[in-house]
């Protein structure tokens, strides 16, 4: 860690009350350069490593991305103010201000994609699914088969799965079966409002693929149930396509929350983006939709203000914009984190504190390379008197 060379982050500062919509044309003050106030780090097909900068990180073999080692999802627990995220493949990353630990299992990460990260009262709850489109011979795989003594229960696969904040470990919660789900069906989406879940499903047969939706509740607390007595603990409607839709299609950003459309407001009204949107409830994230006269749609990222006390809005060049009380004033910061390698982007982030930690991925088409993340020290980058 002492060997790494970081280069500095280049600061533009709005510095303007969050009650003044209008910061176009504010002057823009450009910060002088710092050392040390941010580090890289990349995964392997086993853990993660320091680097100097993205641009030395060895080269890797290209995979879909639902296949690839790399950060999936990523969002803050409100309380402890610890960030976390779902490593495809991998596990669990753990971080605080100023330490990162990594928890696999590889009962469930090395043959699942992992996926979707939320909270339910503090503890940090993620879904698996298998890709049937880059999995064709999956079913034919022996946790998805039953055993050749009828007499032993047919293993039935995980859908929802907890991590244990406190034993470090993963415990299923609910399985397909619960949700009247046989091994050849797919989960291939979600939404979470904190009491009902709504899915889709997939289902792939002789006669060709189907699709179904339904929603379930669970009737104890989430990281109460267990795929072993879950049969009376939830729940099941049938739901529709046109529900499923009406909770995962993207708003208009007309819709996003006002903080968010106040910290974007400077933002050309030509650029066009999607954004994903974390409240510091642990639900599921909302999309809205920016429609400008570019023909290209950036995908960005956004949290509103949680415990860690920051509105944070990312976008996959970098360029990220914080708004935050300082003396006592809401004032609003703009950013761009260090330049990438040509085919690398930025992606989700979560925040520890005054410690914003930034996925980034090397992405051809559907499939990824190389792939990791970066650490921001905020106070040092915004210089802040208080957090």
């Amino acid at each position: 860690m002492k060997n790494i060379r970081v280069v500095g982050l280049c600061v533009a500062l709005l510095c303007v009350s969050c009650s003044n919509k209008q910061t176009k044309g504010i002057p823009i003050q450009t910060i002088q350069e710092h050392e040390k106030n941010h580090a890289w780090y990349y995964f392997t097909d086993s853990t993660f490593l320091p680097i100097d900068r993205p641009q030395n990180v060895p080269v890797n073999i290209e995979r879909p991305w639902t296949e690839a080692v790399r950060i999936s999802s990523s969002a803050t627990e409100p309380k402890t103010k610890t960030a976390y995220a779902v490593v495809n493949r991998l596990g669990i990353l753990e971080m605080t201000k100023d330490k990162m630990e990594l928890y696999g299992d590889n009962t469930l990460f090395p043959l699942n994609t992992a996926d979707a990260l939320v909270f339910s009262d503090g503890t940090p709850v993620f879904y698996l699914y298998k890709s049937t489109f880059f999995n064709q011979d999956m079913l034919s795989l022996p946790q998805f088969t039953s055993t050749e003594d009828t007499t032993l229960p047919q293993l039935s696969r995980p859908f929802l799965i907890e991590f244990n904040t406190q034993s470090k470990t993963m415990y299923p919660l609910v399985s397909y079966d619960n949700i009247h789900l046989t091994n050849e069906d797919q989960i291939t989406g979600l939404f979470w409002n904190g009491k009902t879940w709504v899915c889709s499903a997939k289902h792939m047969s002789n006669e060709g693929v189907t699709f179904s939706y339904f929603k379930w509740e669970p009737l104890v607390p989430l990281t109460e149930l267990s795929p072993a007595l879950n049969k009376d603990s939830v729940i099941f409607y049938n739901s529709s396509a046109q529900e499923y839709r009406s909770v995962n299609t993207p708003s208009l950003f007309e819709k996003a929350p006002q903080e968010i459309r106040t910290l974007l407001s400077s933002i050309p009204k030509s650029y066009s983006f999607y954004l994903t949107v974390k409240d510091a409830d642990g639900t599921s994230p909302k999309s809205y939709y920016h429609e400008g006269t570019d023909e290209k749609t950036a995908n960005a990222f956004a949290a509103t203000k949680g415990a860690c006390g920051f509105t944070i809005a990312l976008f996959p060049d970098g360029t990220t914009y914080v708004s935050y009380e300082q003396n006592g004033k809401e004032k609003i910061s703009a950013f761009r984190l260090p330049l990438l390698p040509q085919g690398c982007s930025y992606g989700d982030f979560s925040l520890a504190e005054n410690t914003l930690y930034v996925a980034w991925e090397e992405s051809n088409f559907y499939k990824t390379g190389r792939a990791g993340f970066l650490s921001v020290d905020l106070a040092d980058v915004l210089k802040l008197t208080q957090h």
